[in-house]
């Protein structure tokens, strides 16, 4: 049974793979920027109406720098999206196939225990 899922959904979980090593590249490459320009805002340490001179200071750093004004909104827009592509790229069809199948109802047919228990 392993086998025929690796068989059936190998492109799915090779083209993830391939987008979760990208994005830790990317990420292991202008992480360490993002957080000295996050140390040298002072937000980790505000508190009460300080932050939002912080949080201008630290967004103003990221407009002016090289790439960080493109790749932390881009992070910020995968970290939404990418449940929802995962869903239907790859949860949709596992569901419509139990449900055309008809494997859907072995679970409920094996919890419960047959006439005279």
């Amino acid at each position: 049974m392993t086998w025929l899922t690796w068989r059936q959904f190998r492109v799915q979980a090779l083209t993830a793979a391939t987008a979760l090593a990208t994005a830790a590249i990317l990420l292991g490459a202008t992480g360490p920027h993002l957080a000295s320009l996050y140390a040298a805002s002072g937000l980790a340490g505000c508190r009460g109406d300080s932050c939002a001179n912080a949080a201008s200071d630290f967004l103003g750093q990221l407009q002016t720098d090289g790439l960080d004004h493109v790749v932390y909104p881009l992070g910020l827009v995968l970290i939404l999206i990418t449940p929802a592509i995962i869903g239907i790229f790859w949860g949709a069809p596992l569901i419509a196939r139990e449900l055309e199948t008809g494997t859907y109802r072995l679970p409920g047919a094996r919890a419960s225990p047959g006439p005279g228990g």
